[in-house]
This record gives C-alpha cells, structure tokens and sequence, in this order.
C-alpha cells in the first residue's frame, strides 16, 4: 500500500496535478532537503504549510527537464526510490544532472515524510553566479 501511495504521488507531480500530489501528505508531514545553504531548497518544512512552501521553491528556482524515478525499494511503510534530476537554474542558466534518493514514510494511507539525498556537490554550482 506504501509503494503504491508513493507511486500515485509520483503519477500526479509528473502530470501536473500538484494540488492532488500534496493532498496526499499528512497534516503534520515534513519534508528535509540535505544539502548546502547555496540550494534554495536544503532545509526541513514541516506540516502542510511548509510543504507546499517546499515545493513552491522547487517550482520557482528550478526548471525541471528531467525527473525520473528509476528504481522503487519497498520496506513496508518506507519506500526508497532512486532516480535521476536533469535541470536548469534559471537565475544562472547553468543545468544540472545528478542521482538522487528519496526516502518517503508513510502512517495510516497518507505521506508523513519525505528526505531528499540528492548530489548536492554537483547541483551547488547551477546556483551559483
């Protein structure tokens, strides 16, 4: 039931259907981005507020060209995926290609976490004047 919610959320965002994406996190759900105070996204946003301002974020500073989920790990209510981003920055114009991991929990049918690993080191630089 994990693996599915998660692979919902991914159908919805990838589709262009946010509002309903985001409709699947918890009330009190967080999202942490690891990574380097020059990516506008690293940080934790907690509850639904937070979230959206999360992805906001990710809407604005980033134009995503690529954003695919390559492999799925199911372990009940945590699911790992991994996959790769293609993007540009469009304050800078520089692009990036890096691997990432998402690990998502999930309590009661709906998305309560989301931690982003991405490889920072090289997305750092598309940010950078």
């Amino acid at each position: 039931m994990s693996l599915a919610l998660i692979q919902q959320f991914y159908g919805l965002a990838g589709s262009g259907r946010f509002g309903e994406a985001l409709a699947l996190f918890a009330d009190d759900a967080r999202v942490q981005f690891h990574g380097p105070s020059e990516i506008p996204l690293s940080g934790e946003y907690q509850g639904q507020a937070g979230i959206q301002r999360f992805f906001g974020i990710v809407g604005s500073q980033i134009q995503v060209e690529l954003f695919e989920a390559l492999d799925f790990i199911d372990g009940g209510d945590t699911v790992a995926v991994i996959g790769r981003e293609r993007s540009t920055v469009p304050a800078t114009g520089k692009r990036f290609d890096v691997p990432w991991v998402q690990v998502w929990r999930v309590r009661d049918g709906r998305i309560t976490e989301l931690r982003d690993f991405f490889d920072t080191g090289s997305m750092a630089p598309a940010f950078q004047n």
